[in-house]
């Protein structure tokens, strides 16, 4: 579909109203952004918002499912036997459209709106614990060691350059700073040193 062109078929209108809510969302949050707005970006009458979708709501759900979706596809297919540490480094290396995910995501904090309602298909979560179950180390469960390895990368990914200014961090010190990180995390934090070594 060219870029100037209006979207035909419900495919592509669906396709253009979650490509303009997307943007929109990540710039703005999706609490300032109007469903009026969504439709003109996406060069559509501002009813077929609710025809496909139902509400914003719902179309921000399908917003962020659709980037997940889209950050899963980027990092391949699911293999037999994934390692977690290769898993991790491939979702950390996304780039397409997780700045746009985290953007949305962190908006919607700010908004005051229920995460856990936000996003109902999580791809990249699920393969990872998985990848846990396969390879258990140290005293936390698969789960739990993902909500950790996942809380320290997001974070890490949403406050970058916050934390590498408030630590006076060149790029490279920075690189190194983050693989320390995950690769502590990775080990669910736990070190062969005791406190006082």
């Amino acid at each position: 579909m060219e870029a100037s062109s209006t979207p035909r078929g419900r495919e592509d209108v669906r396709e253009a109203l979650i490509q303009a809510a997307s943007v929109l969302f990540a710039q703005r949050g999706p609490a300032a952004v109007s469903v009026r707005e969504i439709a003109q970006h996406a060069q559509v009458n501002h009813g077929l918002v609710h025809r496909h979708f139902g509400s914003k709501s719902a179309l921000l759900r399908e917003v962020l499912n659709h980037l997940a979706a889209d950050i899963a596809t980027e990092v391949g297919a699911t293999g037999a036997g994934e390692a977690l540490g290769g898993l991790v480094g491939s979702v950390m290396g996304a780039a397409s459209n997780q700045g746009a995910w985290l953007r949305i995501l962190a908006w919607a904090i700010l908004d005051g709106m229920d995460l856990g309602d936000l996003q109902d298909r999580f791809p990249m979560a699920e393969r990872m614990v998985a990848a846990a179950r396969l390879d258990p180390q140290g005293p936390l469960d698969p789960e739990a060691r993902v909500t950790l390895i996942m809380s320290v990368g997001l974070g890490m990914m949403l406050f970058a350059p916050f934390l590498q200014r408030a630590t006076a961090q060149d790029d490279v010190q920075w690189a190194r700073s983050r693989q320390q990180i995950l690769s502590l995390v990775m080990r669910d934090g736990t070190t062969t040193s005791q406190p006082g070594d």
